[in-house]
């Protein structure tokens, strides 16, 4: 019983992990303009060659919210795995 629990927290720790991976690469995929400084009120503004692509730029507060989720689910999933590993530990000193 207590190795299924062990098993199903480290499932979560890998599910974590990719969801995490996933969350991140499409963060890091966003169509971000590179500099995010305001630029001088007199300074001049270069033309725009090609607009934006509807819905991809700064869409990244879904990726982060996830991103924040899993590694939520992951603690979660890590803890599980620590209470296993102490209950077998408890279990092999009450056998000696």
């Amino acid at each position: 019983m207590i190795h299924s629990v062990l098993n199903e927290g480290v499932k979560g720790m890998q599910a974590s992990q990719r969801e995490m991976q996933k969350a991140a690469h499409e963060i890091a995929s966003a169509n971000i303009p590179a500099s995010t400084q305001a630029a001088p009120a007199d300074a001049a503004i270069p033309p725009v060659s090609e607009p934006p692509k509807s819905g991809t730029v700064g869409n990244i507060a879904e990726p982060i919210v996830e991103l924040k989720r899993q590694e939520l689910l992951f603690t979660a999933s890590a803890a599980v795995v620590s209470t296993a590993n102490k209950t077998i530990g408890s279990l092999l000193d009450v056998k000696s």
